[in-house]
């Protein structure tokens, strides 16, 4: 049996967390204090400077607690590893957080750089609520303040015959000049766009990039960059012509507002007069029309693809960038539309209710998410039960024994072994049982497309047993 200090360990646990980021950057984490991570490099003057970006989105912003000014706060604290034997960079900085912070969606921005070498470079960022607090459990610990850290790696290229040329960096369009949000580079200001979004609030795509030469090259420079969409087929390019110079410092604009939701790559390639190669990046960003895909949690999206899709399916969405996300779950929505002729899809007002409902209601000691649960499961594939048997305090051998020997009767299936379980004085444990009959709909993620599913007037049945005591209740035996 679990412990209620154990149950009560796990919710410690829960309070801090920290993410393995996997392929190339943005990286984003989801949570009360979700937020994304951006890591680009460039060449300066005198090195390379590795730029880290970190967007703290609208859902975070609402759902932070505040102190009694109204005011949340949050500790953004960030290291960087590069190559073996180099020692670890690390910044620290307060974030104070307005309400202001969300206009046109681009919640607060932070925004830090390094010093970088060519090669590995292992990048964490961490960020607590400063204003949470919650009591120790025990004496003998702290309190704890709820935090969730990224940690990722990108490798830093190395010059080409003497020449480096920076990943673009992805900008908002637009700026309004609060404190602390944009930077200045060459006499433009700049704020970072961690997300590599645009779209709903931002239809046009803006980027720098930077290139340098061997010292003492200085002749003129030249530049194209080209939008490519997700089949490689290219949908806007512009060009133009550097000032001579050893350093190039550029910045791209295109308008997107004709552009579908989903995957693009942006393509930077840089050159001298007279070169016979040119020095090329290029980076991925997406496009998003729906709001959700700007303001949502990333932790309830990545939810929605665990639930609905299958194991391919959800291993692939999650390294992709929100626009394409965004493209995925429309086309799976869109083949589960009971009125594609209409603006509204009641497949999908039903599937967030249903996971409304299911979190709300079946979520117990925070050990495990309430769409989780083997109770949350079943409402949201088939919505509330017909009939409901619920025991809370059984009395003995007359309670869920009985119930057994009625499904063995009744239903044509084997019961487990493990669930006739009996303790001193008769079978104790808690249950219930969720009876669905009549007109039984096919579940919210079946595939529409699968006719040998389709809708039957018959019965099932689920049996949920609280084995510990706890009113973790878990599904032991079913019709479906």
């Amino acid at each position: 049996m679990l412990s209620l200090a154990a149950a009560c360990a796990l919710v410690s646990v829960a309070r801090s967390e920290e993410m393995r980021a996997e392929g190339p950057p943005p990286w984003r984490v989801g949570g009360t204090v979700g937020f994304t991570l951006d890591a680009t490099t460039r060449p300066d003057s005198s090195g390379l400077v590795l730029d880290v970006a970190v967007r703290i989105p609208p859902a975070t912003l609402m759902q932070l607690e505040r102190d009694a000014d109204g005011v949340a706060r949050l500790v953004a604290s960030a290291a960087v590893k590069g190559r073996f034997g180099s020692s670890t960079l690390e910044s620290q900085t307060e974030v104070v957080l307005s309400a202001s912070d969300t206009v046109r969606s681009q919640g607060k921005v932070v925004y830090l750089h390094f010093p970088a070498a060519p090669g590995p470079c292992r990048i964490t960022v961490k960020l607590t609520d400063a204003v949470s607090h919650r009591p120790a459990l025990f004496r003998s610990s702290k309190d704890a303040h709820e935090s969730v850290a990224i940690r990722g790696e990108i490798e830093i290229p190395r010059a080409s015959s003497g020449r480096d040329l920076s990943d673009p960096q992805f900008l908002w369009p637009t700026v309004d000049g609060r404190e602390g949000l944009a930077f200045v580079r060459a006499g433009r200001t700049c704020v970072p766009n961690p997300d590599r979004l645009y779209g709903l609030y931002a239809t046009d795509l803006r980027a720098a990039f930077v290139a340098r030469s061997k010292p003492g090259d200085e002749r003129a420079w030249h530049w194209v960059a080209r939008v490519y969409d997700a089949r490689g087929e290219g949908v806007a390019q512009a060009e133009s012509t550097g000032a001579v110079g050893r350093m190039l410092d550029a910045e791209v604009r295109f308008d997107l507002s004709s552009e579908p939701a989903g995957a693009y790559d942006l393509e930077v390639k840089a050159w001298q007069e007279g070169d016979a190669n040119a020095l090329m990046r290029r980076a991925r960003f997406s496009v998003g029309w729906q709001s959700d895909t700007w303001l949502r949690n990333a932790a309830d999206v990545m939810d929605d693809a665990h639930f609905l899709l299958d194991a391919d399916g959800e291993e692939a969405f999650l390294v992709t960038p929100p626009g394409e996300q965004e493209r995925v779950m429309s086309e799976f929505w869109a083949k589960r539309d009971p009125t594609p002729e209409t603006a509204i899809n009641e497949s999908l007002i039903e599937f967030r209710e249903r996971v409304k409902y299911a979190n709300e209601n079946f979520t117990k000691l925070g050990v495990e998410k309430g769409m989780y649960t083997d109770m949350g499961r079943v409402y949201i594939r088939y919505g509330a039960p017909s009939e409901i048997t619920h025991q809370v305090i059984p009395a003995g051998s007359e309670t869920l024994t009985q119930q057994l020997e009625q499904i063995v009767v009744t239903e044509d299936r084997a019961l487990g072994g493990d669930v006739r379980m009996k303790g001193l004085g008769g079978d104790m444990r808690p249950f219930e049982v969720w009876v669905y009959e009549g007109d039984i709909p096919l579940p919210l993620d079946a595939d529409p497309a699968d006719k040998s599913r389709g809708r039957v007037r018959r019965r099932m049945m689920f049996l949920f047993v609280d084995d510990q005591g706890l009113g973790l209740y878990r599904l032991r035996y079913s019709t479906e």
